[in-house]
């Protein structure tokens, strides 16, 4: 598939209302256990392979650290010596899966350092995300959609965005702590995936974070962009993630989960 043939659907310029552009905080999100080096650095809690990710990564221009475990219970128990490992490097604010969520202690002793990141707009799995991330000082992303359920449209995705906002608001927690994601994910119809040929419907993504700021203004805004580029050749990821940061960034986008490493995206965003 060639780039230069690339048509993203439904993106109209003059139809999204464009913010004042500025930088969205900028996510590393290369500590993954997907990873191989990563995995091993956790399964043998090698301190310096998982010091020099986070060094790679801040030194390549990331403000902040997502950091993915999984959901497993055996990766969890070392939820505690990977966030001291990184918390003796730096002080960056860390996005970290929502298995976090079972580590009281670390979020007692660090949660204001810490954004769960991240739970569904589901009833009770969002409650309690909310009322753990007031009760420790912690951000939290919701994704605006629902277990079980197809992908939302824009309205559908307003409408959960209204619903957590309440909530959010209910539980006490700031909204300047609290990160909405309209997940960048393909169009759920057959036909129309086949005519996008398998891209992310990015116009939906861009239209939604334009309008959610003006549901709450004091409301963030966050996408991880390596979800739109999932399933195609690596020569062409590079590409297409810097045509859609562009686009999420002009929507005003407030952060990003992106591989840092990757430089021809970041000579854009930084």
């Amino acid at each position: 598939m060639s780039l230069e043939n690339q048509t993203v659907h439904p993106v109209v310029t003059n139809q999204i209302p464009v913010t004042n552009i500025t930088s969205p905080l900028l996510i590393g999100d290369t500590i993954h256990i997907l990873n191989q080096q990563v995995y091993k650095a956790l399964i043998t809690q090698d301190e310096q392979i998982l010091a020099d990710f986070v060094r790679k990564q801040l030194a390549a221009g990331a403000q902040a650290l997502a950091v993915n475990l999984g959901p497993g219970k055996e990766m969890g128990r070392l939820t505690p010596w990977v966030v001291n490992t990184i918390r003796e490097i730096t002080d960056v604010q860390l996005f970290f899966s929502a298995n976090i969520t079972s580590q009281k202690q670390v979020l007692q002793a660090h949660g204001q350092y810490l954004t769960i990141n991240a739970v569904t707009s589901n009833h009770e799995e969002l409650v309690s995300a909310l009322e753990m991330a007031q009760e420790y000082g912690s951000s939290l992303v919701v994704l605006l959609v629902q277990s079980g359920k197809m992908t939302a449209g824009i309205d559908d995705k307003l409408q959960l965005a209204s619903e957590v906002v309440e909530k959010a608001l209910s539980a006490g927690l700031p909204l300047s702590r609290l990160y909405l994601d309209p997940v960048l994910s393909c169009r759920p119809d057959p036909v129309a995936w086949h005519v996008s040929r398998g891209l992310p419907d990015v116009g939906s993504a861009v239209e939604t974070i334009s309008l959610l700021k003006q549901l709450d203004s004091r409301v963030k805004t966050i996408v991880a962009l390596g979800n739109g580029s999932e399933g195609m050749a690596r020569e062409e990821k590079s590409g297409f993630r810097c045509q859609i940061y562009s686009l999420l960034v002009a929507a005003g986008l407030d952060a990003v989960l992106l591989n840092c490493l990757d430089h021809r995206v970041m000579r854009i965003a930084v």
